[in-house]
């Protein structure tokens, strides 16, 4: 009897603490894809709630960004790239770098034409995301007067499909696949990667608000481990985890199939090893961050440098 009144008691108390607990919300960038996988399935395989943590996961929408749910108050925690992390500190958002799942860039150019250097994109109409993720393009364009013409697009691929660009930005795991799939050319010839151009800069983290983080470090680091711990279950259950990630799109009204999701995670994984390491770390590198300084300061996209204490440990 007094083992099981022992057993009732924690059952109350632990029952009590979820009770009391607060609803986190967490909103990646971009809608329902693979590319979070880990945290859908940190909340599906229950990782978030065995850390005390109840959580509600929302997507953004094309016209309004993760980091602007974050700034008017309705989330806190987010996903952002490392360079978009920065721009929104420079411009008076102070965000703490959590979990940096992302390694190295996915991002390249594909172009109709053959490109046999960086010079090839000279004079070229260049379709970019229009919400952000543009940097790195804008900055070979100025460094080597390129003279290309932007075009923003929202979320398709329609605008090279059609001839009405002559290139575009990709990403490895997604567009890419997309103009594969679409029967376009997406040789080696047709495309440039620009983390074998000198500028493979990381890009997924997970990020919470510098107050946040002051009022709730106890939450915050149980979120980053939680969710550490569901991509690692991803690692090594991929099939289980594209069951997750079909259910959300399915909720999430998104149009798409197991074959581009399973491309998605495959890629996603890969770019989150270490270049030199083949591990996945999950800590944001100071040398990544300079990195990023560099280039982002060379755009006067920010004015003054942003610390690796600014960053993590603010």
């Amino acid at each position: 009897m007094r083992k099981f009144a022992v057993i009732l008691l924690t059952m109350m108390v632990s029952t009590l603490t979820m009770a009391q607990s607060k609803e986190i919300v967490f909103a990646p960038q971009w809608t329902a894809q693979a590319q979070f996988a880990g945290y859908y399935a940190a909340q599906a395989k229950g990782f978030y709630k065995e850390a005390g943590l109840d959580v509600r996961i929302i997507h953004p929408s094309a016209s309004n960004s993760s980091a602007n749910l974050l700034r008017d108050g309705k989330v806190d925690f987010i996903t952002q790239h490392l360079i978009s992390a920065m721009k929104n500190i420079a411009g008076g958002l102070p965000l703490v770098n959590l979990l940096q799942t992302s390694q190295n860039n996915s991002q390249m150019i594909i172009s109709h034409k053959p490109i046999k250097d960086v010079s090839s994109l000279k004079g070229m109409r260049m379709g970019h995301w229009k919400v952000d993720y543009v940097e790195l393009g804008l900055l070979i364009d100025k460094l080597f007067n390129l003279d290309i013409e932007w075009i923003p697009f929202v979320q398709n691929v329609n605008l090279f499909i059609s001839g009405a660009i002559d290139a575009t930005m990709a990403m490895t795991y997604n567009e890419y696949y997309q103009l594969m799939m679409a029967g376009q050319n997406v040789d080696k010839s047709h495309t440039l990667y620009f983390r074998n151009i000198g500028y493979n800069i990381p890009e997924d983290g997970l990020y919470v608000s510098a107050e946040y983080y002051r009022q709730h470090p106890k939450e915050a680091r149980q979120f980053a481990e939680a969710s550490k711990k569901g991509w690692e279950w991803v690692v090594q259950h991929q099939e289980e985890a594209l069951d997750i990630v079909m259910e959300v799109t399915k909720a999430s009204h998104v149009k798409t199939n197991r074959a581009a999701q399973r491309w998605m995670l495959n890629e996603i994984l890969n770019v989150m090893k270490d270049p030199k390491s083949g591990q996945r770390t999950y800590e944001l590198k100071e040398s990544s961050l300079q990195h990023a300084n560099s280039v982002l300061l060379q755009n006067k996209t920010i004015q003054e440098a942003i610390t690796y204490q600014q960053i993590t440990r603010p």
